[in-house]
């Protein structure tokens, strides 16, 4: 897959280049589709490219030092470097030195069902997101109040990730299609979810995990959260995001992309802001054994909207762009 002026096309070959004598090629089994490949798709994205990185294949060729025998599965790290090509591919071509294949590429238990899998690297995104609440929290989110704002795969995965560890969690977002799709999956309780009403407990920590940090929800947030809370930044900013109100001064991209604390006065209430970017290997490891848990609260499948074959993947980019959707679109190559 190329993403070309005239939009994303299929094209023959591999675009790609080795610079380092130790390398895997890997064949996609299943990938999912990120909001930041639509967003890509759409020249809509800042920042580096990832495009196609949500990926659980076979390892069917390796060479130099690659620490990965022929035959294991593999999912990606795209926030760590590597010198890849795109996973929307037949085959995807990785090479680096070994210790950066070791932490870009994470080892598949073959107990974890493929489409529980392609949710590894989202997963491991919300378990570095729920490390940074516990952080801000003073080290302790068991038995605690979160609330996360914004229903889409990332809002879910943060959910589930914190009610896993102990947190009475509640989830919020503005529209109902995303509400009522997360309903009929029966992956939260039903009481958790609602639009934008308060819960009745002021929660200790609140998660913005929109598509977008909106000023709108930042200020419902600072409403809701109960003294000495946090807030947590998750979604997207860009480099001119700033919130100014009531006293409070926050520069809202350098704070979620450098992983900053700030601390407010907001009314009578002290707060903390802080903000999650990325990911960390042993987030994967975690993410992967709780994949791998007989436990229905991660049977992640049931995010599954619809799937796709490769062929199908340019009219899905073209169609749809990076509007909101309930689920979780596959590719299956």
């Amino acid at each position: 897959m190329a993403l070309t002026p005239e939009g994303p096309q299929l094209r023959p070959g591999l675009a790609w280049s080795p610079r380092h004598p130790a390398g895997v090629m890997v064949r996609p089994l299943v990938l999912g589709i990120c909001r930041s490949d639509y967003k890509e798709a759409a020249r809509q994205r800042q920042g580096a490219s990832q495009f196609g990185h949500e990926v659980v294949g076979e390892v069917v060729a390796r060479w130099g030092k690659a620490p990965f025998e022929v035959g294991e599965w593999v999912c990606l790290d795209p926030n760590r470097p590597l010198n890849r090509g795109t996973a929307f591919a037949d085959l995807m071509p990785a090479d680096g030195t070994e210790q950066e294949l070791t932490e870009a590429l994470h080892r598949v238990p073959g107990s974890v069902r493929l489409e529980r899998a392609v949710f590894a690297e989202p997963l491991a995104c919300a378990v570095h997101c729920l490390d940074q609440v516990t952080r801000a929290l003073g080290g302790q989110v068991s038995g605690s109040e979160v609330l996360v704002v914004g229903a889409g795969i990332a809002g879910t995965l943060i959910a589930l990730s914190a009610q896993a560890a102990g947190a009475t969690v509640s989830l919020r977002n503005a529209g109902v299609d995303k509400l009522e799709f997360l309903r009929a999956t029966g992956l939260l309780p039903a009481g958790a979810l609602g639009q934008d009403e308060p819960p009745r407990t002021p929660p200790r920590a609140i998660v913005l995990a929109t598509a977008f940090i909106e000023a709108r929800w930042l200020r419902w947030a600072l409403d809701t959260v109960a003294p000495d809370g946090v807030i947590l930044l998750y979604g997207g900013t860009q480099a001119t995001d700033r919130f100014t109100e009531e006293g409070v001064a926050l520069e809202l991209d350098s704070l979620r992309r450098q992983e900053g604390t700030a601390h407010v006065r907001w009314g009578q209430k002290n707060l903390t802001v802080a903000g999650s970017y990325g990911t960390e290997p042993s987030c994967f490891e975690r993410g992967l054994r709780w994949l791998a848990a007989p436990d229905t609260t991660w049977a992640l499948e049931r995010l599954v909207l619809r799937r796709i074959g490769l062929t199908e993947l340019p009219v899905e980019l073209r169609a749809e762009g990076p509007r909101a959707r309930p689920g979780k679109v596959l590719v299956v190559p």
